[in-house]
């Protein structure tokens, strides 16, 4: 199976899963913007240097400053991730027009 004609399979379904399809009765997912969602959501799954860093540093910490090395952590993940919403359009609308 193609590529194009598995992103086909991923949009029916989603579609499907959303109301939308080819019979008009919701919106069709555009193919472009359901890659650009599936980048994103691959992108959080990864651990970059600096994840892997405070990873590494949870065992020297004592159980009560665990919790904040996961926020650290999980902001460092919505930081990395912010260019390719920017990219992407997600954020046209919230913080002004792309430019």
């Amino acid at each position: 199976m193609t590529a194009v004609a598995e992103l086909d399979d991923i949009t029916g379904l989603l579609g499907g899963l959303f109301g939308g399809g080819s019979d008009g009765s919701g919106p069709d997912i555009d193919p472009e913007t359901l890659l650009r969602i599936l980048e994103i959501i691959s992108k959080l799954g990864e651990n970059d240097k600096n994840t892997e860093l405070l990873n590494a540093l949870r065992p020297h910490l004592r159980a009560e400053n665990r919790p904040k090395l996961d926020r650290a952590a999980n902001l460092m993940k919505i930081m990395s991730i912010l260019p390719l919403l920017r990219d992407g359009g997600f954020l046209d609308g919230i913080f002004g027009q792309r430019r």
